[in-house]
């Protein structure tokens, strides 16, 4: 998922073609572009279903569906790449996006061109049928109208918020598996304040006949996955106890795994992610994958598991950018993000001095991500991201200094990271990290790339 790199962007009335479709999709609203939880409690999926039958059903192909807290776009990442190297001519639906909104709608592992979107876009924003659509339906419906022009025959879908009335969860298939990936306190106005209710929305995606695979979960959050599994007749494989997983190496490269499934034993598995935690969601993606090619009646080839791994690049997820200074961007919003975060800085031979540059929106449960974000010995810069949703940096700042780190502020996210380098010197590390406004900044301005941003749109 890349932004369009400077010299190779299409010409200037594709672009604005484009460009007028995203702000089009925008004025549209909804939850994901507002924040507020009375927007979500609206959420209902019976117009989209209608809308899908009249058009055909356009969602209509093998799907692999996956729900979670966290994770669940890596491992939607690493099913398609599977899937893709098996011979599967995949769509995949994933959000939110890093620099432009067409990532969200890749098809065959490349995003949806300008050309395209602008025209799926316009097709929908112009039909008297999509009125009162929020920004998640319209892309969604778009991917799928993209999808079904391109003859894909496997789709991955990323649920965007819960699971029950996500848009995605109107697909008309019987879903040959359904993943659940680990699940955390989030979004609670929405979802309910306990792990079993989150679960519950989350496990809403799985139906019988197809096969749920569920990532390591806390039991309370299993005991909800099981019971809905016997609700509607479908097939449980849990990852702990069907899977064995090993990591022999890792850098800042990524890792080498062995992985042992149902199916065979991987020996030196090429994960290019880094962490322990894409290790395990690794574990699940394999599950998955083998479980999905299972049920279209074959099985799934070692080399796409290899290949598809491999392949998988996934940015803002602890994502090396610079060395000297090392700059590492990691999107992250819940608690246990930012205990994966910790426990990755903490296994790593990272160098010192570390600089912390971290950027949220507001609605995050900041004692508790400061409490478990700092591994030790950091400084902490407070930027906000250019988000009308960010949150108050001095209140992000009193979280940090009540963790006992030297906070310090910067106006903006470019400001920030150039006093981080500075204070990091060439031997140093620095961590740009919080919401994915903040890591999307850093990127297009380390990397120089040219995003939604550029054209007035974010």
């Amino acid at each position: 998922m890349t932004a369009t790199p400077p010299g190779d962007l299409p010409d200037a009335a594709t672009l604005a073609a484009y460009a007028e479709a995203v702000r089009g999709l925008l004025a549209r609203g909804g939850y994901e572009r507002s924040g507020d939880p009375q927007e979500a409690k609206r959420f209902r999926i019976s117009h989209i279903e209608a809308y899908l039958e009249a058009a055909g059903r356009p969602d209509r192909r093998r799907t692999v569906h996956i729900a979670g807290s966290k994770g669940k776009g890596s491992t939607a990442a690493m099913v398609e790449a599977q899937l893709r190297a098996a011979g599967a001519h995949t769509l995949l639906l994933t959000s939110p996006d890093v620099h432009q909104a067409r990532e969200r709608v890749r098809i065959g592992g490349e995003p949806l061109g300008h050309a395209a979107f602008a025209r799926l876009a316009r097709t929908l924003l112009d039909d008297e049928a999509t009125e009162g659509w929020s920004y998640f339906e319209l892309l969604t419906v778009l991917g799928w109208l993209a999808g079904a022009e391109a003859g894909c025959d496997w789709q991955v879908l990323e649920v965007g918020l819960g699971g029950r009335l996500d848009t995605t969860n109107v697909v008309d298939a019987s879903k040959e598996v359904a993943v659940i990936t680990p699940l955390d306190l989030e979004h609670t106005a929405i979802l309910g304040d306990t792990l079993e209710q989150i679960a519950t929305e989350k496990a809403a995606i799985i139906r019988a006949p197809g096969a749920a695979a569920a990532a390591p979960l806390r039991e309370r959050a299993l005991d909800v996955v099981r019971a809905r599994v016997a609700d509607v007749g479908a097939t449980l494989h849990e990852v702990a106890a069907e899977c064995a997983l090993r990591v022999t190496s890792q850098g800042l490269d990524g890792q080498m795994l062995d992985l042992r499934t149902p199916l065979r034993t991987y020996r030196r598995l090429r994960l290019p992610l880094i962490g322990r935690h894409q290790a395990e969601n690794a574990a699940t993606a394999v599950l998955a994958a083998e479980l999905a090619w299972a049920a279209a009646g074959d099985e799934l080839p070692e080399a796409a598991v290899r290949d598809g791994l491999a392949s998988v690049r996934w940015p803002g997820r602890f994502e090396v950018l610079r060395q000297r200074p090392l700059v590492v961007l990691d999107a992250l919003h819940t608690p246990l993000a930012a205990q994966r975060f910790r426990d990755t800085v903490r296994e790593l031979p990272l160098p010192q001095p570390r600089v912390l540059v971290i950027g949220l929106l507001a609605g995050r449960d900041l004692p508790s991500l400061a409490a478990e974000l700092l591994a030790g010995g950091e400084t902490v810069i407070v930027a906000p991201p250019s988000s009308q949703r960010a949150a108050d940096p001095s209140e992000v700042a009193a979280a940090f200094a009540a963790e006992g780190a030297v906070v310090q502020h910067q106006p903006n996210v470019s400001a920030a990271i150039d006093l981080a380098r500075s204070l990091a010197g060439d031997g140093g590390a620095v961590f740009v990290v919080g919401s994915l406004y903040t890591v999307s900044e850093a990127r297009e301005e380390l990397l120089g790339v040219s995003g939604d941003r550029a054209l007035g749109l974010r």
